[in-house]
């Protein structure tokens, strides 16, 4: 954390390495745009050199810029194994939004609980201390934070996924007990599933259909494992299934968009409920992807579709945002003579989009190779998480091709490895 420190002061007195800004610019002459995009830019260098996230080594640099400049007794209690990190960010949650005298003010009331009490205890009480301390600012901050309100979602094992919502708390509490009176009245009333397993499906019924105690088990259909409701979902995401999964004829898993295999009957399950399919034809021997049909698609968004099936996720260090719901981003930028091609685009989220055009990192590819320059010239391999590739087709061989697709079809359709849909 130290380290850290020390090098976001050297960034910040020689902001040239890491933006674009005239020779001897000091910090001094930085504005606050510009020192974000130092700042950011530094979070990716050592994201990069440690093997973690932007965001992550973002969150470092701030704690680590925190606890040097306002909450140093509460560092030197880390460093002698009195606190624990998790106490520590207990501390930093409460004390972020404190000037110095304040921050200094909470500090000595509330270590002492820290070094007596475990971090969970510790969470609630420094919450108190707070409070307690500067009452009158409760209402600004929490219009701030507010503001922030947002939802995630991220994969978990065995076909499983966690959404969080982050929201006024009084509402997401709210939630929890709608979920758990619905839970407790259906089990009183014979319902053979846990708690557990009713609020999490009692959750999914209000999300899907609002909340219900009608039926004889509210949330579970058929498959009578948890609740039910994809008959309530139009899927928008790309889901990958291998033909002879489709027909039944073998349990080879699909490719779920984001995250991965997922289970052969909930993929033949969102195939019927799908509202159109793409075809994509596969080399019959390693399964790379040669080409799209192109057919029934404006070229933009047929060009948009493409780039997004070949890499799947943004391509940035570290980053495993859907392509989905990423820019499009001009690798060779289009003011400086890019083309707007499949070759010269890439997915990249809003953050890794903005750091090439604000900062000093670089981006080369070169087929399936993908590589980052940071500003103090290290390089950074950033493999495609797909097979997915693409042949040049010239417009006599797309005539052929088109002239032979419905004699072919049948044919193809009976090679187990060939189609994806």
């Amino acid at each position: 954390m130290r380290g850290i420190y020390g090098m976001l002061q050297e960034a910040l007195e020689h902001p040239g390495v890491f933006i674009p800004v005239p020779a001897g610019t000091s910090r001094a002459d930085l504005d606050a745009e510009a020192e974000g995009w130092v700042r950011s830019s530094l979070a990716q260098e050592i994201g990069a050199a440690i093997g973690v996230t932007k965001g992550h080594a973002q969150g470092l640099l701030n704690d680590a810029e925190f606890l040097c400049e306002k909450l140093s007794s509460t560092f030197g209690a880390l460093e002698a194994g009195e606190i624990t990190r998790q106490h520590v960010d207990a501390m930093l949650r409460q004390a972020v939004s404190l000037d110095p005298e304040e921050a200094a003010a909470f500090e000595t009331k509330a270590l002492p609980k820290a070094r007596q009490q475990s971090a969970t205890q510790f969470a609630r009480a420094a919450i108190k201390i707070r409070e307690g301390l500067f009452p009158e600012t409760i209402s600004e901050r929490r219009c701030e934070a507010v503001k922030q309100r947002r939802v995630e979602c991220y994969g978990t094992q065995d076909g499983m996924g966690a959404l969080t919502l982050h929201g006024p708390v009084e509402v997401v509490q709210s939630f929890l007990n709608a979920a758990t009176r619905t839970a407790r009245a259906l089990k009183a009333a014979g319902d053979d599933r846990t708690l557990a397993q009713i609020e999490a499906d009692a959750v999914t019924d209000a999300l899907m259909k609002g909340f219900t105690t009608d039926g004889p088990k509210p949330g579970v259909g058929a498959s009578g494992v948890g609740a039910d409701r994809l008959g309530g979902i139009r899927p928008t995401v790309h889901v990958t299934v291998p033909v002879m999964t489709l027909l039944g004829h073998s349990d080879e898993p699909g490719q779920l968009d984001g995250y991965g295999p997922i289970a052969p009957d909930i993929a033949r399950e969102l195939a019927a409920r799908a509202p159109s399919f793409t075809r994509l034809l596969t080399h019959p021997e390693t399964g790379a992807v040669l080409s799209v049909g192109r057919d029934s698609y404006a070229v933009p968004a047929d060009l948009k579709r493409t780039v997004r099936l070949r890499d799947e996720t943004c391509t940035g260090i570290g980053c495993d945002r859907p392509a989905t719901i990423c820019d499009l981003d001009h690798i060779e930028q289009w003011q400086h003579g890019g083309e707007t091609k499949l070759s010269n685009l890439q997915p990249g989220c809003e953050q890794h989009h903005m750091l090439r055009h604000h900062t000093m990192w670089q981006v080369h590819t070169d087929g399936d190779r993908i590589e980052w320059i940071s500003p103090l010239g290290i390089a950074y391999q950033v493999p495609r998480t797909s097979n997915v590739q693409f042949l040049e087709v010239g417009a006599e061989d797309k005539a052929t091709a088109n002239a032979e697709s419905a004699a072919d079809d049948d044919e193809r359709k009976e090679v187990a490895e060939e189609p994806l849909f």
